[in-house]
């Protein structure tokens, strides 16, 4: 566990410089940076630098040409990669006799392969039977250095001392007598296939799912580094040691892993002041610009000459992306990996409730020898709750009872002809007193008539089923300028911050109607101080492109777009042009997508469809399309904003709560995490591959139960067993929950439904804070200054409630199911290097016997003793 060699993957990415590339073919040959730089969440120094360090930081930058990191490099540019989707139509045609089928996606996972899986362990027992000891050990032997020490530790032995030391006293909880020295492999109890790595023939499948695993792992390692969003290092660490053979050399790592043990770090994050939260200094403009061709953005720089000239930016092209998804969605309905996949979630499954058996008690006393650290105060994070539902339904109640007492006589409200109306005017209005309102008037809870019925749940954001009080009281902008709805939120905000280890990320609307959206809401919340450390804000984009062209409000979708990003291009470039919302997006973390996914669409992205200034129809473009031009934008802006030294956003859309299972597809490629996922469950490929890439999903079980599925069919059980990587969340909980806490009554019932643990519900937490958007800086006080790092050395029992033995568990599973694709990747190789010679050499002898013939036809035969003396001959 501790012990450590060169070759281990968990190794730092090694860091470099590079050119900028024009191109994806330049950028494959062009290396270049540390991956913890692009990783890490870029964000602003903390309040004690003075405003003029803070503005020498951020704009000196713009002399530096960005870094990208020197391990990325395009799938397509794999030689032993790129039959991948010829294999994949090859199978499929056999099997099915037909090209590829779009309904197919839409199949439950095979329940029946569950049978299967006994009868290969019991086969892997019988092989494995006539096996000793003495057998194994010579396989191991066998097995080559560089694959063998794929993924083995990092740290020299004098590091393992200290990092024993380390857990012992801080991570287990236990008496340094009870532990003695011993390995991990002693302090709790391991499952072993331990013939899975020499012996992977008996693995069924195995052999046709590699390469296209592989490929997959590229396509979204090279979507993420682009974007500058999230990918483990892991894994980015894992691909280079695997193809570290092919033509496009991924260069290793040559910097070691440091544990920081000595430096003491604080619990808690130094506290901004609400006033001083948005008085950032304003950054000078600079000569850049962004121009737009085809709907994909693109930066240019104004050089020496006056002269535009393209940024040094990655670029995303939309053919390629199309292929892409093609290829990706293809694999999600091939046989043979459809059944690796459903084999090996299967196996993690049934590996997890067999550690829970064998090492519960001795993860129950870590986590009580821990002084003051239970679930309650670990820091837990609502990933995913929009902030026109943030408030349950009794606080809206007494909230408007309380606006009637205060504020009857305040004009809230102008009418079509242009009358002002007051707030007791509208209730009058409505043959409505203060006295006969009640949580049932109301009508904002959901109940069993919206199951299924996604129209019905969108009414519930009308309290009464009035629109006029959803603009009144839920709005940022109205007559009032959204003051009602600041004043509604603070108290949320206010028992967040009671609560203390409770925080939220809670979605505002922009809807790309118009230019000025931006700017009206970065006034809302500078003007209101919508600022406190519980919360960071989130933009959600709902997918109303067809309303709005259906009633006139825009030409195109290029226009939708332009109304949604170009503000934000422009407060970038030139921060005195938008200075309230320069400010504002200081404090936002990312961008939503959201809308009914189970509207009928197209669901395939087409080279012919057409680009955003040519679709002025009223028809609604499909899920992927909004997500792939979406992210075309977010990708730019984030390199911009990295070059400024600003913060970048990530990219969290709503997706597979319904609809067709290739969102799935388009989210794996452009998605920094996603909420729901409920699809996937019918995907075992895609799960298995969020698993792999440990992309983050932020579940809400009873937001779920009144819309999609009864609770106890909610797969995030099996998710968190399986080991992907979940959190709770709340979604609306104005609809779904009754307490002033609705992110614990998430927590409660769930523990109570499914049995969560302790020990599970703080990892469950842990997950929710590693997926947020809150700051790279932040996330070390609240998880640990080490929490970057993979496995036990990146958790600090003290601050998460987590024991070591669940991480190691965790990271071991996962580096096992990375090792066995790495093996298995080498052996395919290795055989087809075998089988290529063999071909040559076979080809040789006809024609050298071919040869021998003519040259006895043609009277040139010579006798051996002939041949030999011409030899020596030449020789001499």
């Amino acid at each position: 566990m501790t012990s450590t060699d060169s070759n281990d993957p968990n190794d730092e990415i090694t860091a470099g410089h590079r050119p900028a590339p024009v191109s994806n073919q330049e950028w494959n040959r062009q290396t270049t940076v540390d991956a913890r730089n692009v990783l890490q969440t870029q964000l602003s120094s903390t309040s004690g630098e003075s405003s003029q360090q803070l503005q020498e930081q951020r704009s000196v930058i713009m002399n530096k040409k960005p870094d990208y990191p020197t391990y990325v490099i395009h799938p397509e540019a794999i030689p032993s990669l790129n039959e991948v989707s010829d294999e994949l139509k090859k199978r499929r045609h056999i099997r099915f006799g037909g090209p590829l089928a779009m309904e197919m996606f839409e199949g439950d996972m095979p329940l029946e392969m569950a049978s299967s899986l006994q009868d290969e362990i019991q086969r892997a027992v019988q092989n494995r039977a006539s096996q000793d000891e003495n057998t194994d050990q010579a396989h191991n032997d066998n097995v080559p250095s560089n694959a063998e020490g794929l993924f083995q530790p990092v740290t020299s032995s004098d590091q393992t001392d200290n990092l024993f030391k380390y857990f012992q006293q801080h991570s287990f909880g236990l008496s340094p007598g009870s532990l003695d020295r011993p390995h991990m492999s002693q302090i709790f109890q391991r499952i072993r296939i331990t013939g899975d790595f020499h012996d992977m023939c008996h693995i069924e499948d195995l052999d046709e799912s590699v390469a296209p695993l592989l490929r997959a792992l590229l396509i979204r390692e090279k979507y993420m580094i682009f974007s500058l969003q999230s990918y483990p290092t892991v894994v980015a660490q894992f691909l280079t040691r695997t193809l570290q053979s092919e033509e496009q050399s991924r260069r290793p790592s040559s910097v070691g892993f440091h544990p920081t043990f000595d430096e003491p770090h604080p619990f808690h994050p130094p506290v901004i002041k609400r006033k001083d939260a948005f008085n950032l200094p304003l950054l000078p403009p600079v000569d850049m610009c962004v121009k737009v061709d085809k709907g994909i953005p693109s930066a240019y720089i104004l050089n020496d000459e006056k002269e535009w000239v393209s940024a040094e930016y990655p670029i995303i092209d939309r053919d390629q992306f199309i292929d892409d998804y093609t290829l990706l969605s293809a694999m999600i309905t091939d046989g043979p990996l459809k059944s690796f996949c459903y084999r090996r979630l299967q196996y993690l499954k049934s590996k997890f409730e067999l550690h829970c058996l064998l090492n519960e008690v001795k993860e129950w006393a870590a986590i009580k020898a821990t002084p003051h650290r239970d679930f309650y105060n670990v820091r837990k994070v609502d990933a995913h709750i929009h902030a026109a539902s943030s408030m349950n339904q009794k606080h809206l109640l007494r909230f408007m009872k309380k606006k009637l007492r205060t504020s009857s006589d305040m004009y809230v409200h102008k009418t079509k002809d242009g009358r002002l109306m007051t707030l007791k005017e509208v209730f009058d209005e409505l043959h409505i007193t203060a006295y006969d309102l009640s949580v049932d008037m109301l009508g904002v809870h959901a109940d069993r008539n919206t199951f299924q019925r996604f129209d019905r749940f969108n009414a519930k954001y009308n309290p009464l089923g009035q629109s006029i009080l959803r603009e009144i009281f839920l709005k940022t902008d109205n007559y009032i300028d959204g003051v009602f709805f600041a004043d509604l939120l603070k108290e949320v905000i206010a028992d967040l911050e009671d609560s203390k280890y409770q925080h939220a990320e809670p979605r505002l609307s922009i809807y790309g109607k118009s230019m000025d959206e931006w700017d009206k809401l970065a006034k809302w919340a500078i003007v209101n101080t919508m600022y406190s450390a519980n919360v960071n804000w989130m933009v959600q984009i709902p997918r109303l492109y067809n309303v709005y062209r259906s009633n006139g409000i825009i030409k195109n979708f290029q226009e939708f777009l332009t109304n949604l990003f170009k503000p934000l291009f422009d407060a970038t470039i030139d921060p005195q042009s938008h200075p309230e919302l320069f400010r504002f997006m200081h404090h936002l973390t990312g961008f939503d997508s959201v809308d009914d996914e189970t509207k009928p669409e197209r669901p395939i992205l087409t080279p012919d469809m057409p680009h955003p200034d040519e679709w002025n129809t009223n028809d609604n473009p499909p899920y992927v399309y909004y997500l792939f031009y979406m992210y075309a934008n977010i990708m730019t802006l984030n390199q911009l904003r990295r070059t400024r030294g600003l913060n970048t956003f990530q990219f969290r859309p709503h997706c597979g709560e319904a609809g067709a299972v290739t969102h799935l597809v388009t989210a794996y490629m452009v998605a920094d995490n996603i909420a729901h996922g409920l699809l996937l469950r019918k995907s075992p490929v895609l799960q298995y591959l969020f698993y792999l890439c440990q992309i983050g999903i932020a579940m809400s079980p009873l937001s779920n139960n009144s819309l999609f599925i009864n609770y106890n069919r909610n797969p995030m059980l099996e998710y968190f067993e399986r080991g992907l990587c979940v959190s709770l969340s709340t979604d609306d909980p104005m609809q779904f929950h009754f307490t002033k806490e609705p992110l614990m009554e998430e927590y409660s019932i769930a523990a109570q439904v499914w049995k969560l643990s302790a020990v599970d519900m703080c990892e469950l937490a842990r997950n929710s804070v590693l997926m947020s958007g809150f700051s790279h800086e932040v996330k070390m006080y609240w998880l640990g200054p080490d929490y970057l790092e993979p496995g036990v050395a990146g958790n600090d029992i003290r601050r998460t409630n987590v024991p070591a033995i669940r991480i190691a568990y965790r990271f071991e599973a996962w580096r096992e199911e990375l090792r066995l694709i790495a093996l298995a990747y080498k052996s395919r190789q290795e055989r087809k290097e075998q089988q290529r010679f063999a071909n040559q050499t076979s080809n040789k002898e006809p024609s050298a016997s071919s040869s021998n013939q003519e040259d006895i036809l043609n009277g040139n035969h010579q006798s051996a003793d002939n041949k030999n003396s011409n030899l020596d001959k030449i020789n001499e």
